[in-house]
């Protein structure tokens, strides 16, 4: 008996640990939404020509750029970074990562329409796991 008991208790924390990098809220910016764990908050900033602001954990920060010169990584090349081509909300995405985990820029490129861009990034971001399923969860 005791045994299953340390076997539900055991099975009992593994679930709870991995509920910390589950999206469970969704930031509503007007232009797009980002589903984040429920401890991510949205923060504003001052853009001149586009959207600006971001998310951020406390520890980990993405910035976000929708507007017309949203940056699209061209200088993070294979060199430094892994690129990858995707779809996200049923638009061409470009994701970039550091090839040394948590050291470099990670972010993604999305062409909103003919004129706006969207991108998202951070920097030597800690938890990559839980920023791409954020990059994922991108809608417009």
């Amino acid at each position: 008996m005791k045994n299953h008991l340390k076997l539900v208790f055991l099975l009992s924390l593994l679930l709870l640990s991995c509920e910390k990098d589950k999206l469970s809220e969704t930031l509503d910016f007007k232009d797009f939404t980002i589903e984040v764990p429920s401890n991510w908050e949205s923060f504003t900033s001052q853009g001149y020509d586009s959207k600006t602001g971001g998310i951020t954990n406390g520890k980990d920060e993405l910035t976000y750029d929708y507007g017309w010169y949203a940056y699209d990584f061209k200088n993070e090349t294979t060199a430094t970074h892994t690129r990858t081509s995707t779809t996200i909300d049923g638009r061409p995405a470009l994701i970039v990562k550091p090839i040394e985990k948590g050291k470099g820029v990670i972010g993604v490129f999305i062409q909103v329409d003919s004129q706006n861009k969207f991108n998202l990034s951070g920097l030597d971001i800690k938890d990559e796991d839980t920023v791409l399923k954020i990059f994922e969860s991108v809608k417009f």
